[in-house]
């Protein structure tokens, strides 16, 4: 059985209503509307979480449970992924910055990440594809995935994928990636490439 530890990135709304990453990793809209990253991504590592526990080769475990709005720390986000034997990371992000759209990184050099990056890549494509959002690739190495020295893609010892499903700042981007359908179509398309990647492994 292979360990996937899913992790959703920042913290979430505690008791009092108050979001825990606060001022940072979050965006008001002209219109008033704020939107929280660490929400959003609590929402999609959910729905990722409940798919996977239905595949009887895949045990899915959190760095963070989604109900818990504590933002941990990135030492011990790794220190969770690296106390399972040959575990699969899988951090849920969505950007910010103005662009628009979806990236996946990967520690740089080419690894097994590599490889469950661009099936991720590639069932994620078709979606964005349909919604007219872009994929946001970096074939320089070959590959689709961008490369980047993340801490929690440097220090995790096993295969580790950073996913950025979207930005949280973008008028493009923002309705979808807080419309629950598309949120269980990119769960379900990031389910599907690590199945398929936990098959070939075997």
């Amino acid at each position: 059985m292979r360990t996937v530890v899913i992790d959703p990135g920042h913290g979430g709304i505690d008791r009092n209503g108050l979001y825990t990453t606060a001022p940072n990793k979050m965006f008001r809209f002209p219109d008033g509307t704020t939107l929280y990253e660490g929400v959003i991504n609590r929402q999609v590592a959910g729905l990722l979480y409940h798919l996977l526990d239905t595949y009887p080769n895949i045990r899915p475990v959190f760095t963070v449970n989604p109900h818990d709005p504590r933002d941990i720390s990135l030492r011990q986000r790794v220190k969770v992924a690296n106390s399972y034997h040959d575990s699969i990371l899988i951090s849920i992000h969505h950007n910010a910055g103005g662009g628009s759209g979806a990236e996946i990184f990967t520690n740089p050099g080419q690894t097994s990440s590599d490889r469950l990056a661009t099936m991720i890549f590639d069932q994620l494509s078709p979606i964005y594809s349909k919604y007219s959002l872009p994929m946001r690739p970096d074939h320089s190495d070959g590959d689709p995935d961008k490369e980047s020295a993340f801490y929690v893609l440097r220090k995790t010892k096993g295969v580790a994928v950073l996913l950025e499903y979207g930005f949280f700042d973008s008028e493009r981007d923002r309705k979808l990636i807080t419309d629950a359908n598309f949120q269980k179509k990119v769960a379900y398309a990031t389910f599907q490439a690590i199945k398929k990647f936990v098959e070939l492994q075997r």
